[in-house]
C-alpha cells in the first residue's frame, strides 16, 4: 500500500511547498508605485501599473440616478482563471483610487459589516463619494477582510490622501506622499522600505518638483520599471489632475508618447471603453512581451500543463504499483525487473509535477528564473534533464524496459523543451 500511496503523498507535499513559497515570495517583485503632489493650488496623482498583462483597457462609466461618473483602468493577463480587474480610477468629483498588492495578513471578520469584493466596492465608492473623507467612511462601513494582501490608496482634489488596509487606515494631507507594494502602519519607517524605485520617486518629491504636468511626469518616469529581460515592466502609467478632470496616459513605459483625456467630455459620450494599446504607436517591447508564451498568457498552455502534470501523477502511480509487484515477486523468489530505473523514473515524475506546480502558480519565474523563488528550484530543470538522459540510455540498452520507462521519458521531453524556451537552463 505504501507504494500505491507514495505518488499522492509526494504530490501533496509539493503542493504544500508551493503554497508556502507563494506567501514567502516578496510581493515587491512587481512593484507598482503611486504618489500625490499638492502644491501651488494644483494636485497631481500618479500611478505606475507594473505587471506582465497583455491586455489593458480604459472604461468610461457616466453617472446615473445621482451616481458620479468615473473612468476605470483595467488589465488582464490572459490567465484562464483570472478575470479582468479594475486597478485604479477617478470620478468626476476628483476622487482617485489605486489598488496595490502588499504582504498578506489575516484579520478577523467584522460582525455586522457586509463583505464586498474589491471591484464592486471600489466602483460603488467612486459612484457615491466625492473626496477622501467620504471614501474612508464608506469603506469603514464595510468588512475589509478582503484586503488580505492588498491596500487601497486614495487621493482627492484637495490634496488629501489615505491608505486603507484590512488592519490600518492612514490619513494625510502633506504636500507629497508616495506608496508602493508595502504594508504600512503608523510606525513605518518609509525611508527603510526596500523598493528602490519607490525611494527614487520619494527622493524626487523631497528635492522639489514643479507642480506641473511635466514635473509630475518626471516622478513617474523616475519610478518606472524596464527590466533587461524582454524590456518588461511598467504596463501603463496614469497622471490624474483631479481638480480639472484631466487624465494623462502613457503606455508600456514609453513616456515619449503621451495622450490626454478630459473626463467630463468623455463621460458626455456615454459608456464606452478603449483598448490601451490601440491608442499608441507600436511598441517593440510590448510586442516582445505579447510574443513570449507563458501559461499566464495562453489558455491552451496553462490547461496543457495541468493535463501533463495529471498524466505524470497517473504514470507515477502506475510505477508505484509496478514497484509493489516487483517487491512481491522478489519475496516469492520470482524473476523481477531491475527496480532502480523505476525508482529513478518515479522521482523524475515527482520533480516534474513539482515544477509544473511552480509554473502554474508563480508567474515571476518566467521573467526572473526559478532561482528567484528559491535557489533549490533552479536545479529542477537540470534534475529532469539528468533523469531523461539516464532513461534514454537505459531504453537503448534494455529494450524490454520500454513499457514502464518510455512513457516517463516522453512526459519529460515537452517540459524540458519548455524549460529551454523559458531560459531555465541559462540565467535570465
Amino acid at each position: 500500500m505504501d507504494a500505491l500511496r507514495s505518488p499522492f503523498i509526494a504530490l501533496r507535499s509539493c503542493m504544500r511547498i508551493l503554497a508556502l513559497l507563494s506567501f514567502l515570495l516578496p510581493v515587491w517583485t512587481l512593484a507598482c508605485t503611486a504618489f500625490i503632489l499638492h502644491e501651488g493650488g494644483r494636485t497631481f496623482v500618479g500611478n505606475n501599473e507594473d505587471s506582465w498583462c497583455v491586455e489593458g483597457r480604459m472604461r468610461f462609466v457616466p453617472g446615473e440616478a445621482g451616481r458620479l461618473g468615473a473612468v476605470y483602468f483595467s488589465s488582464w493577463r490572459g490567465h484562464p482563471y483570472l478575470p479582468w480587474a479594475d486597478q485604479l480610477g477617478m470620478n468626476e468629483a476628483g476622487l482617485v483610487f489605486d489598488g496595490l498588492t502588499i504582504q498578506p495578513k489575516d484579520v478577523a471578520s467584522t460582525p455586522g459589516k457586509l463583505p464586498v469584493k474589491f471591484n464592486a466596492l471600489t466602483n460603488r465608492m467612486l459612484e457615491q463619494c466625492r473626496d477622501v473623507r467620504e471614501a474612508v467612511a464608506f469603506l469603514q462601513a464595510h468588512d475589509l477582510i478582503f484586503l488580505h494582501k492588498s491596500m487601497i490608496f486614495l487621493a482627492d482634489a484637495q490634496g488629501r490622501y489615505a491608505v486603507v488596509q484590512n488592519d490600518t487606515i492612514l490619513l494625510g494631507d502633506e504636500p507629497h506622499f508616495a506608496v508602493g507594494n508595502w504594508r504600512l502602519n503608523g510606525g513605518t519607517d518609509h525611508d527603510a522600505i526596500p523598493i528602490p524605485r519607490l525611494q527614487q520617486g520619494r527622493d524626487l518629491l523631497k528635492a522639489g518638483v514643479a507642480p506641473t504636468v511635466n514635473g509630475a511626469w518626471s516622478v513617474l518616469e523616475g519610478m518606472q520599471s524596464c527590466r533587461d529581460f524582454l524590456g518588461n515592466g511598467t504596463f501603463f502609467s496614469t497622471l490624474f489632475e483631479p481638480d480639472s478632470g484631466r487624465v494623462h496616459l502613457a503606455f508600456y513605459h514609453d513616456y515619449d508618447h503621451q495622450i490626454t483625456f478630459d473626463l467630463r467630455e468623455e463621460l458626455l459620450k456615454g459608456a464606452h471603453e478603449v483598448d490601451l494599446a490601440s491608442l499608441f504607436p507600436p511598441n517593440k517591447a510590448f510586442q516582445a512581451l505579447q510574443a513570449y508564451r507563458t501559461p499566464f498568457h495562453e489558455r491552451w498552455l496553462f490547461q496543457g500543463l495541468m493535463i501533463w502534470g495529471g498524466a505524470a501523477v497517473l504514470w507515477g502511480f502506475i510505477l508505484g504499483v509496478w514497484l509493489l509487484v516487483n517487491g512481491v515477486r522478489r519475496l516469492r523468489r520470482l524473476p523481477v525487473r531491475t527496480s532502480w530505473p523505476l525508482v529513478l523514473a518515479g522521482l523524475g515524475l515527482v520533480a516534474l509535477v513539482g515544477l509544473v506546480g511552480v509554473l502554474l502558480t508563480l508567474e515571476q519565474v518566467f521573467y526572473f528564473g526559478l532561482g528567484d523563488v528559491h535557489p533549490a528550484l533552479a536545479a529542477l530543470p537540470y534534475l529532469l534533464l539528468a533523469v531523461a538522459v539516464v532513461l534514454f540510455l537505459r531504453l537503448r540498452q534494455h529494450r524490454g524496459e520500454r513499457w514502464p520507462l518510455l512513457p516517463a521519458f516522453v512526459l519529460l521531453l515537452p517540459v524540458l523543451a519548455g524549460c529551454a524556451y523559458w531560459g531555465f537552463f541559462l540565467p535570465h
